[in-house]
């Protein structure tokens, strides 16, 4: 395989982070002018595509790695056996590795009070509106009393 240059090399890292040659042509130090034609000149040369196909396959292994890590840490506290291990711990990793594993979908987390009213309010107005269940569909505005400025009732 030809040796890349230093410039190439630092294309085919940028453009395994979001697949954008052009901008990668940029980032890798190509001028701002010519990064377009030379980003799609650069993933015609075989032995570029060779490169970012073995930098994706390294990258791939490196996060295979981490998630394995990541989920025997969690069976490893799940059951009990991690250091300093407590109820709560083993009960926060059972629900993580539920998570993971796709048993339950989470909602989008709520982060404060206010949030949470908001949202329970909303989907409980869009229910009733569907259901046509909305208090101004059955309130008669008629019969309701009106209070003028002094104080008395007006019909």
């Amino acid at each position: 395989m030809k040796e890349l240059t230093t410039k190439q090399q630092r294309f085919v890292e940028e453009f395994c982070v979001d697949f954008d040659a052009t901008n990668a042509a940029i980032r890798s130090g190509y001028s701002v002018q010519s990064a377009k034609s030379i980003g799609s000149e650069n993933l015609s040369k075989p032995y570029l595509k060779d490169a970012v196909k073995k930098q994706l396959e390294h990258l791939s292994a490196d996060a295979f790695i981490s998630r394995e890590v990541i989920l025997n840490g969690l069976l490893k506290e799940a059951m009990g056996k991690g250091d300093n291990s407590t109820a709560t711990a083993r009960v926060s990793a059972w629900d993580k590795l539920a998570k993971l594993s796709g048993m339950f979908v989470d909602t989008a987390p709520q982060t404060t009070v206010d949030e949470f009213l908001r949202s329970l309010t909303e989907r409980n107005a869009e229910s009733r509106a569907i259901k046509g269940m909305l208090p101004k569909d059955h309130i008669d505005f008629d019969a309701i009393p009106f209070i003028d400025q002094d104080g008395n009732v007006v019909r």
